[in-house]
């Protein structure tokens, strides 16, 4: 006996898998931030549209855009983004504009993933699927904006240190740009940055006479 389904019965099931299937992905809904140290003028979260991207060869269309950072101090932002469990991973391109306003040049600048804020941070481990386009690294990070402050990054799974130069106090980065790897599973998680100032001159020739004398003392011995 041959069955045949209704119209509207197989537009509804045509649908439902469509649904199904674009919804495969760890989707960022929306975010919270914390510190004492800057202040965040906005940030806007694109709809998920490449869901389940992992290892995606290039700059996703998934996008997080910071559209100005203003930090007026040394020390760690942390941004908590809100995450729907849907089952799979989807990278993220984020972009930032970052402004010094420290009084102090900074030497480097430091982004980690982990979970929580402030005294309650804890970094994100190896293999828990949050990361920075682990193991490719295939995506785009760029400290280097004109005219140019950072061209040197270290990316591992969960750390960048953007290094090679100096933004002096009062410039401004038009754009800061890293990828991230968001996997089902979590409810939310954590970018924090940090910015490294250059040391100050009497502070370095301190160090330097330190582990000079330290090593006058070791010889005397």
């Amino acid at each position: 006996m041959r069955t045949t389904l209704p119209f509207s019965t197989l537009v509804i099931t045509t649908l439902a898998l469509v649904v199904t299937t674009t919804l495969q992905a760890g989707e960022i809904t929306g975010f919270s931030w914390y510190s004492g140290v800057a202040s965040l003028a906005s940030t806007s979260i694109s709809p998920l549209s490449a869901p389940n991207n992992d290892d995606t060869v290039g700059a996703s269309p998934n996008t997080v855009f910071v559209t100005q950072k203003n930090y007026i101090a040394i020390g760690p932002v942390d941004i908590v983004f809100s995450v729907i469990n849907s089952g799979g991973v989807s990278e993220y391109l984020f972009t930032e504009g970052v402004f010094n306003n420290t009084t102090l040049n900074w030497g480097s600048y430091h982004i980690e993933l982990g979970f929580g804020h402030d005294a309650g941070f804890v970094k994100s481990v190896a293999g828990d699927g949050l990361d920075f386009d682990a193991p490719d690294f295939n995506s785009p990070f760029n400290f280097n904006p004109a005219p140019g402050f950072f061209p040197a990054v270290s990316v591992t799974e969960d750390d960048v240190i953007a290094s090679g130069g100096v933004m002096p106090y009062l410039s401004f980065a038009g754009y800061f740009r890293f990828t991230v790897d968001v996997p089902d599973g979590i409810t939310e998680f954590t970018v924090r940055q940090s910015p490294i100032a250059v040391p100050e001159p009497g502070s370095l020739v301190l160090s330097i006479c330190g582990l000079v004398g330290v090593a006058a003392w070791r010889q005397r011995r």
